[in-house]
Formats: C-alpha cells, structure tokens, sequence
C-alpha cells in the first residue's frame, strides 16, 4: 500500500509538471495571438485613417473661420491644439463616427463642444462622474456657452427644465429655434440604461433632427478589458440601436487596441476596414513637460509621511498639488500630517457629501489649500492648469490609472513632476482589492513592471504598453502641429531611468528564484498557505523548523537563508519581478472579511524543475532569470519632521493651516 502511495504521489507530481508546462504555453500562445490581433487591427486603422486624410487634404471647409472665431470670443483661444482642428472638420462632415484618444490635458472636450456651438440641435454628452459633469457645465457657462446637465443629483425642477426644453415636434423646432436653451447636454450613463422617459424625449429630438451628436466621454468605460469599467457604460449599446443616423464620437486619454476594439462593438462603431469606417485620432502620449521618477518608499508610515513632506518643501514649496493615496483612511492621515508639517492640505474621497467635495476642490483650485490627498475619486476631467506635481503615495491599480493621474500636472504646458513612491508589498494589498475585476492581475502587474524597471526610460514604457504608433496619428498636413514629435523608442531624456547614469546593474537572481519556487512547491504538498510577508521571513531563515524546511535547507537543493547583500527591498523586488514573469504566483482566500493573497508556485516555475544550485553555479543551467538594482534611491529627508498622533477626520477648516507667510 505504501508502495503504491509513493507511486500516486509521483504521478501527480508529474501531472503537476506537465499542467504548469501546457499553462506556460497556452500563456505564450494567447499572449501571441492577442498581438497579432492588435496589429491586424492598428493595420486597419491607419489604411482608413490615411484613405480619408487623403481625400479631405486639400478640401476647403466653410467652417473653418467661423470655428476660430467662436473659439476665439467664447474661450479666447487664438490657436488650436494638436489635431483639434483636424477631429473637428471631420466631426462636422458628418460622414464617419470618430473615436479620440488624446492624452490628458490634450483638449479632448473642445473637439464636441466647438462643432456642437456651430451646429445646430444639440450634443448627448455622456460622462461618468458627476463631480465631472458639474466641472465641465460650470466651465461652459462662464464661456457663455449654453449647457445642462441631467444626473442622479438633479432637482425635479432641473429635469422638468431641461426635458421641457427638448422639442417634441417639428414646430417646436421651428418656435425654439432661435431660444435654444442648451447646446450641450451631459448626462450620467444611468439616464440612458434607466430612464425610459428621458430616453422617449431623445427619440423625439432626434425625429426631429435636433440631436446632432452623441459623446461618449472617457469611452474606455465601457470595456470590461478597460481599467475603469462602468457597468452602466456597457449598456449605451442602445444609443447606435435607437439613433442610427447621429454620429457617434468616443473620446479617452488611455486606450490599448484590444480595448478600443472592444469600445467600437459594443458602441455600434463601424470597424476598420469596413466602407465608412470610423476615424481614429492619436496624439503622442508622451508629454516632455512631464517628469516621471519612482522613488523607494520607506516601510514606516511616519517615514513616509517625512519623506513626501520633505520632498513638497524642497521642490515645490508654493506650488500646487495632488498626492494620490490608496485608501480614504490613508488620506486623511496623510493630509493631516502635512497640514501638521506646514504644507496646507485638504482630502478628498468618495465618502464626502457632494457639497464637501465641491468646497475642497474649489479651496485647492483657488490655491487656498496646496495639496489636495485623494483617493481615484478625485479623479477623470479634474482640470487645475497649474499643478506642478503629482505624487503617488502607493502604486495605481493599473498603468492606464497610473497615467491618466499623473497626466493631471502640468496642464499649462510648464514642468510638472509626477513621483510614485513605491514599496513592493503595495502590491498585495492592491491585489485582494481588485482580485474580482476583469483583468486584475494582469493591470497590476504591468503596472508593478513600470515601478520596478530601473532602465527603461519611462516614455517608452507607457509606449509600449499602449502599443502607440505616430504614424496614425493625424493627417500629415496636420503634422508639424504636433507638440511632441519622438518617435517610439526614442527616450525622453527626462525621466529617473534616462538621468540615472552608471549606477544601474544587472544580476542573476536565478538561485534566488529557484529557493523560491521550491519553497513554495515544498509548502503546498505539505498543505501550507504562506503570504508575501511570511515567505520574506522564511527566505531570511526564520521560522524553518515550523514550516519543516530544514530538511530542504540540508539537502543543499535550495540557499536558506538569502544572501546579506540584499536589502529588505531588494527582496521584495525579487518575489515581485518572479511574481509578474509567472515563476511564482497569487492565490487568493475569499474570508468571511477579507481577500488574502498567498504566493505559490507559478505557472512558469517549472522551467526551474531539475535545476540544481550546481548547474547555476557552473554555468551549465539552461535558465537565467536577471533583475536590475540600483544603489538606494530614496530622498531622504533632511530634518525630523511632525508626525500625526491621530487620524484627520474633518475637512476644513480644522484640517486647513496656512503657512504662515
């Protein structure tokens, strides 16, 4: 019997191996296949894009100088941003939908608003926050450009105003059309999915030919591949079924292929390269007045909170801000600290009431306050032309959040710095957040690669990840109006990788990786859990005996306890880069409280089965796993600073303090 045990044993052993070999593979495949997708349809895209720029290079629009002389008497621009003119001329021939990608701060919204003045009828505008929606009304209004708004925090009067102002017959056009109380009407993807009323004064508008356009703003929303998904969003499949003649325009700041493919079925968006196609828009997402660096960040919350302060007085001692947090506890924390140490500061996140976050941003916009602590509810379409800096307190969940927060600096064109703080156990705590969303791991971890790359220039990075290509940005007439002109590849020269210098080394960690993956596989047959945490104690020698490692130790199959040249934070790089490159893994216990996250054995760990420390060591082993390490490149601060003995829990004015000069 014992005989046969040891022999099932071993074939599921096998089984095991032969499972993590065909799970690596199929990754490989599905991670080939994705690709070559992506690039069938970026093809597509820039052959329609090119065909249609083609025919429009050299044709006089007879809006062109009206355009400019609504821009210039509403918003006083005297000259248009890079491919504002282009997306406009499109959007008022009327032939095609248009789908928007320019980054944060490119102009997006002025693209709709503009055809919608000089066009008759009005604009749908759909957006998903109403702290966004508010923002942007606000703004039109006092450009003299008439807008409403409909959302969950409209009054009855407001509705009723609103709905009453809809014309519901020809003659109604004909009595309204020289009193049209709005051009631009925004409204919550909810009014669409759940008011049959708002959408039967739709359907009469637009028999009556006055619903010129539909917007769907940050578009991204709607895929559930995107990093913000809105259920609500997915629902605005009906606008194409109910409006089929109104053109639709899709605007994002972030949007990789697969995920606006995703966007234009589920819009109703012709396809490249079908006749008529839509017309894509891509501007460089680079912005060379943005600065990107990632520092250490300490273990201590109190030496956390010393180095963002010291870093704000040293760098940016008057100048405006954001500091991004993960959680509504650590921002009021943090936002008390700072107010504590001198720097002005308010938080912001979803539990205010509407009218508290309306004070807040309004105090920070005016420069009352400095720094605002926020969650990523003070989020999409915030516009304070003037923020000189962006720091992340803790990684974004995705490298698309990561970019769309940062990209709030430095609106006004001048040098901004955008500064993550990173710490590798951030990831965890992250990860069993956002475990149940689509696509988790996968954003998490790209994001986790862009804090631990110490080489890459950062440009690159977010080039690469949203597989950007300038040659289908604009019509090449439009070309030279481009501010950013790089190419991919080419660094910006900027960032902490490209300014790093010599300090940069390349080391094998495949002993390292091998210990891990063992241990890992160890405790799993012996039916032990263990935590990111737990297996940084275990790998530094402690607690051996309790986990029955000892024997492993002695068998000289693994190195236990690790090296002493490593630092706490290179090992917690080690586990993350073995984590994201699939030799180890996260498995996750759904408690009756909490998500945890266990490591495990990865689906790539057996490419490291029959390896031995000899063969690393001698040269002979077919595996090489390599990580960059940099000397520390924390800031550390110069002088002690005030640490807070409680938690912040009202906005101002208990939290507000104002320097004193």
């Amino acid at each position: 019997m014992e005989e046969r045990l040891k022999q099932i044993d071993s074939e599921l052993d096998t089984i095991e191996e032969e499972i993590s070999i065909l799970q690596a593979k199929r990754a490989s495949l599905l991670e080939e296949r994705e690709s070559l997708n992506d690039n069938a349809f970026l093809r597509s895209v820039k052959e329609n894009t090119s065909t249609a720029s083609t025919k429009t290079t050299n044709v006089e629009c007879p809006w062109t100088n009206e355009l400019r002389q609504l821009a210039l008497e509403h918003w006083s621009i005297q000259r248009f941003r890079p491919l504002q003119e282009p997306i406009m001329d499109a959007a008022l021939q009327r032939q095609r939908d248009i789908f928007v990608v320019l980054p944060t701060g490119g102009g997006k919204s002025l693209c709709y608003q503009l055809p919608a003045l000089y066009e008759s009828g009005f604009t749908l505008v759909v957006s998903p926050l109403v702290s966004l929606i508010s923002d942007q009304v606000y703004h039109l209004q006092k450009a003299r450009v008439p807008a409403m708004s409909l959302t969950a925090a409209s009054s009855k009067e407001d509705i009723k105003y609103v709905q009453d102002a809809m014309p519901m017959s020809t003659q109604d056009v004909k009595l309204k059309m020289d009193k049209e109380k709005f051009k631009l009407l925004y409204v919550t993807p909810e009014k669409i999915a759940k008011s049959k009323r708002f959408v039967n004064k739709l359907n009469q508008a637009y028999d009556t030919g006055e619903l010129s356009r539909i917007v769907i703003d940050e578009a991204h929303c709607c895929s559930q591949q995107g990093h913000d998904f809105r259920p609500d969003y997915k629902q605005l499949t009906v606008l194409r079924n109910l409006f089929p003649k109104t053109p639709i325009m899709a605007l994002t700041a972030t949007c990789p292929w697969s995920v606006m493919k995703d966007v234009m079925t589920i819009l109703g968006m012709k396809h490249p390269p079908k006749p008529n196609a839509t017309l894509v828009y891509t501007a460089p997402l680079y912005r060379a007045n943005l600065i990107y660096k990632v520092l250490e960040k300490p273990e201590k919350d109190a030496d956390v909170l010393q180095h963002i302060v010291q870093w704000i007085k040293t760098y940016h001692a008057k100048s405006s801000g954001i500091v991004y947090c993960f959680s509504k506890r650590d921002t009021e924390t943090m936002a008390a600290g700072l107010t504590m140490n001198g720097i002005s500061s308010g938080y912001y996140h979803a539990d205010l009431e509407d009218d508290e976050k309306e004070d807040m941003h309004s105090l920070w916009r005016n420069g009352t306050v400095q720094v605002i602590v926020a969650t990523i509810a003070f989020g999409m379409g915030i516009d304070h032309p003037k923020t000189r800096f962006i720091i992340h307190h803790s990684i974004s969940k995705s490298l698309e959040n990561y970019y769309q927060e940062s990209g709030r600096a430095g609106r006004d064109g001048n040098d901004a710095d955008c500064v993550l703080f990173y710490r590798a156990h951030d990831a965890y705590r992250l990860s069993t957040n956002i475990v149940s969303e689509v696509n988790a791991g996968e954003n998490l971890y790209a994001m986790v690669k862009y804090a631990q790359d110490f080489t890459t220039c950062r440009k690159i990075l977010f080039e690469r990840y949203f597989s950007f290509d300038p040659s289908i940005s604009a019509p090449h007439q439009h070309a030279d109006m481009l501010v950013n002109e790089t190419s991919v590849d080419v660094p910006c020269g900027r960032c902490d990788n490209c300014t790093r210098g010599d300090t940069v080394s390349f080391q094998d960690i495949t002993v390292e990786a091998l210990t891990l993956v063992r241990v890992c596989h160890e405790l799993a047959k012996q039916q032990q859990r263990v935590t990111f945490s737990k297996l940084l104690q275990i790998w530094q020698g402690y607690g051996l005996k309790a986990v029955n490692l000892e024997k492993l130790r002695h068998d000289q199959s693994i190195q236990l306890p690790v090296d002493k040249k490593y630092s706490i934070y290179d090992l917690e790089r080690i586990v993350n880069h073995l984590v994201v490159e699939g030799y180890l893994g996260e498995d996750f216990y759904f408690g009756a409280y909490k998500v945890i996250s266990y490591i495990v054995k990865g689906y790539r760990g057996s490419q490291l089965d029959g390896v031995t420390l000899q063969s690393i060591n001698d040269g002979s082993c077919k595996v090489s796993i390599k990580l960059d390490f940099e000397e520390s490149n924390e800031e550390p601060p110069k002088k002690k600073l005030r640490t807070s003995g409680k938690r912040a829990t009202k906005i101002p004015p208990e939290l507000i303090v104002l320097d004193d000069d």
